[in-house]
């Protein structure tokens, strides 16, 4: 009789991990899927019966996890972010390691590489950033404004620039950083070439870090 309480015990915690293993797996396929879907159609044009089918699971799965569609795009945008971020992160702790011109070409070969990684990213941000809606301000609160508010830190007192500069040396850094991943299929079609081949994304950042830092620092260069 022990014994077969024994096994039971055993059983039950086995079942347990497997039902929380098929969870995950649920989980990780709903977001998966629902990143690039978002990112192509945006929000609005995306359903519920969309993401399951490109996730190829059961039908209400998404709703048993995340109760609906807001709470999922949060989901699927605090997953994404947060693999980048983590990343910046580490790169700013080196920085306090190395001069100035180093830790800021840093940051920029750090964006070029996690655009070219995740282009992903930037055709979402073409579909959010434009409009006025919630997703934008959770993007921005959440996960956009506190990275960014580092990066002015140290751009500004690197490259002497005002507030309103930085905005404009933001932009034109991840414009620049980004457009060429996001146009991967033009890019092809029109140079003959993939964009994401690891000596491409290498030579584009070069490219970017002398524009960023020798033409501001030396405006006068041609």
């Amino acid at each position: 009789m022990a014994q077969s309480i024994s096994k039971q015990k055993q059983i039950k915690p086995l079942r347990v991990r497997r039902i929380q293993e098929r969870t995950e797996v649920a989980r990780s396929k709903l977001i998966n899927a629902g990143m690039p879907l978002f990112a192509e159609k945006g929000f609005d044009a995306v359903s519920i019966k969309d993401i399951e089918i490109a996730a190829d699971v059961k039908r209400g799965m998404l709703v048993y996890h995340f109760h609906d569609k807001e709470n999922f795009w949060k989901a699927v945008a605090d997953f994404t972010f947060n693999q980048i971020e983590y990343q910046k992160d580490l790169r700013l702790d080196i920085i306090r390691d190395i001069s100035d011109r180093e830790g800021l070409a840093l940051m920029i070969r750090f964006f070029v590489r996690s655009y070219a990684q995740h282009p992903v990213v930037s055709r979402l941000m073409a579909q959010e950033a434009r409009q006025d809606s919630w997703r934008i301000d959770y993007l921005v609160v959440t996960h956009i404004r506190p990275g960014t508010i580092e990066l002015e830190k140290h751009v500004r007192k690197i490259l002497n620039l005002s507030a309103r500069e930085f905005a404009h040396w933001y932009y034109i850094m991840l414009s620049a950083s980004a457009t060429i991943f996001s146009f991967q299929p033009e890019c092809k079609r029109l140079f003959g070439f993939d964009p994401r081949n690891v000596e491409v994304i290498e030579a584009h950042a070069d490219m970017i870090v002398r524009m960023l830092l020798d033409k501001i620092n030396n405006p006068n260069t041609i």
